[in-house]
């Protein structure tokens, strides 16, 4: 792989470990193959066979290659084996998938709040009624729409008693926030989701499971629209 496609790194860690993840990408290392020996990769990368050490065992940890003892490292089919917490190095590598990731990531937190929800409103509704106490205060800027998004579906899944699907949203939390970010810029998203929170907040005060299940779908509805025309101007600065 040509050393001039990598970017200027801040440490020998960083430029091994994106030296290794963009030959991967690009399948100059491909899935199934052995990386070379360290001493040899470490003299291609110029970073110590110690650092290089370092940078393999936190790729083994994200997935994209397995340590064997006492054999070669295997590269990994990522698809398989890595999880959520390489997305955002995914988008760096290739912008051409945001859209799709974005799409991901908005379709998934979507699909479960359906489900967890009115779970949860049935679980418990005066608690559920409790995390949308301060709607009022909410400040009208995408950072504080954002982080209040996050945190009602995070604490929706445990009182629904789903913390599988809270620890599912831990895993993509940044990119859960970019990407919810990018869409209440938009002044008018902003404005559908406070009328969303509004008819949520009457659905958890008055026990009503299925009213909330009427305006997430409706919710749903409407955010695609609004999604549908914003992928399509997307930031060019957006995984970075």
């Amino acid at each position: 792989m040509n050393q001039s496609n990598i970017l200027k790194a801040q440490s020998p860690a960083a430029l091994a470990e994106e030296y290794i993840v963009k030959s991967i990408w690009s399948h100059h290392f491909p899935a199934g193959s052995d990386l070379p020996a360290e001493r040899e990769l470490a003299d291609i990368i110029g970073v110590t066979r110690t650092t290089l050490r370092e940078v393999l065992q936190r790729l083994a940890r994200d997935g994209w290659v397995s340590i064997q003892h006492g054999k070669p490292t295997r590269v990994n089919n990522i698809w398989e084996t890595a999880g959520p917490n390489i997305i955002h190095t995914l988008i760096s590598l290739d912008t051409s998938i945001t859209p799709t990731i974005i799409s991901n990531v908005v379709s998934l937190r979507t699909r479960m709040g359906e489900y967890f929800i009115p779970e949860a409103i049935k679980t418990d509704h005066q608690a559920s009624t409790l995390l949308l106490k301060d709607l009022d205060q909410l400040q009208d800027n995408a950072q504080a729409y954002a982080e209040f998004d996050y945190k009602l579906y995070h604490d929706f899944t445990f009182i629904a008693n789903k913390p599988v699907y809270g620890l599912i949203l831990n895993s993509f939390k940044d990119l859960y926030l970019k990407t919810a970010s990018l869409f209440f810029s938009n002044p008018n998203s902003r404005q559908l989701s406070f009328a969303f929170y509004q008819a949520l907040r009457t659905a958890c005060e008055t026990n009503d499971a299925q009213k909330a299940v009427e305006c997430l779908a409706m919710s749903r509805q409407r955010s695609t629209e609004i999604w549908a025309l914003m992928l399509k101007n997307l930031p060019s600065n957006f995984g970075e």
